[in-house]
């Protein structure tokens, strides 16, 4: 279904107002299914880093900055995020709060190993990149 920018504007205003409604439930009433809570909880943030994401596209545009800057911003912050993320798991690893038998600690750490390949042959490309043909690097 296409949309107008109108009508995208109208749906994220009623959106924000029904999350409103809900954080006001959420605050004073039973707390609902686990299951359910946190799917919504991953549904928010997506949306929410859409949201931030599709915002400074448009701050960009207004201020005469291409989208590639943007993009970069973007990574950076969802590096930060990432990292606070990380020192957080490693605070709740050192208060017993995650263990091997954690729901997900495995899938976790299938992700991090694949990152950590990514990133060290990232680095490698940039590391032989900078020496150039020809240049020997210092041991």
């Amino acid at each position: 279904m296409n949309t107008t920018p109108k009508d995208l504007s109208s749906e994220v205003r009623h959106f924000s107002a029904e999350l409103k409604r809900l954080e006001e439930r959420l605050k004073s009433e039973p707390p609902p299914d686990p299951a359910a809570l946190s799917e919504f909880r991953h549904r928010v943030d997506n949306v929410r880093l859409t949201a931030w994401s599709a915002s400074e596209l448009i701050h960009a545009e207004s201020a005469k900055k291409g989208p590639d800057t943007v993009l970069a911003f973007l990574t950076a912050e969802r590096l930060r995020r990432f990292e606070q993320l990380v020192k957080s798991l490693c605070g709740d690893i050192e208060r017993g709060m995650i263990t091997a038998r954690t729901d997900g600690i495995h899938a976790l750490l299938e992700s991090v190993n694949h990152l950590q390949q990514r990133l060290v042959s990232t680095i490698n490309r940039r590391t032989q990149g900078l020496q150039g043909p020809g240049s020997s690097r210092a041991n």
